[in-house]
Formats: structure tokens, sequence, C-alpha cells
């Protein structure tokens, strides 16, 4: 009885590995338009990114000058904040809500103590929102309705 279960088994197996194996080709083989769909999310930036496409703090310390093409929202975190993770999820829903209108970055603190410095960030998460106006930004987490009107008034300007 344990053998013919074992048998049946490792039947099953291989054929899941085979139509998993049939599924991967099958993904590749789609035309070049369907393949290319990428769905917006939350771009991890470095202390390095960051200066190349939000702010410069290092070249111009004292007068804000944005690099970007659209308004962003920066999300200053660390991996091992709680409230951070709770909010992680919101900023990946709102990038899609967002597409092609706002862009959506993150900041691991921990690796980018420079920046942290420069904005005097001692408490997150700490979310900036930035366009050519100077950057509005806020400490803690809030529900996912406050961070679509703060989208909403100071970057997109709908009042």
């Amino acid at each position: 009885m344990k053998q013919h279960f074992l048998q049946i088994f490792c039947l099953l197996f291989i054929a899941a590995c085979g139509n998993q194996s049939q599924q991967t080709q099958n993904n590749q083989s789609l035309p070049a338009e369907k393949a290319a769909v990428v769905q917006p999310t939350v771009t991890s930036l470095s202390e390095q990114q960051y200066k190349d496409l939000v702010f410069d703090f290092v070249e111009s310390p004292t007068t804000w000058v944005y690099k970007g093409k659209r308004p962003c929202v920066v999300d200053f975190y660390a991996d091992w904040c709680r409230p951070c993770k709770a909010i992680a999820p919101y900023f990946d829903s709102l990038a899609k809500v967002y597409a092609g209108k706002v862009d959506f970055y993150k900041v691991n603190v921990d690796n980018a103590r420079n920046l942290s410095d420069f904005f005097n960030i001692q408490s997150i998460p700490f979310v900036m929102f930035c366009s050519d106006d100077i950057p509005q930004y806020v400490n803690g987490a809030y529900p996912i309705e406050f961070y679509t009107k703060m989208i909403d008034s100071l970057l997109l300007h709908k009042f």
C-alpha cells in the first residue's frame, strides 16, 4: 500500500513539474507587448539614487532643486520597523492607482545615514511628498486614505 501511494505521489509530482515547465515556456513565447506589461511598484533607492532622482542634498543643501519628472512619494523606513511594514502595502497599492502621475520610492534609513541625517529623520516611518514645491513630510503610520488625500492635495493639487 505504501509503495503504491509513493508511486502515485511520484507520478503527480512529475506531472506537476512538467506542467510548470510548459507554463514557463508558454509565458516566454508571449508577444513582446504582453510580456512587457509591468505593474507599477515602489522602487528602492540608495542614497546616491535619491540624489540622482529626487534631490541632491550635497550639491544643493540650502535650496530645494527637485530632479524628478513627476511628483513623488518617498517612504523612509527600516526593515525592523513594524509601523513601516504595516504601511508598505499602502504604497504598493497607491503606486498602481497613481501610475504615470506620481512616482513611489522607499529608502532604508539604515543604509542611507547621510540622507537621514540631512533631513534629521529621528522617527520612522517618515514619508516625504516631493515636487517642485518645497517638500512636505509626515512622521508615523496613517490609514491609506490619509496618504491619498496628501497626494491629491500636495502633489496633484486636487482640493
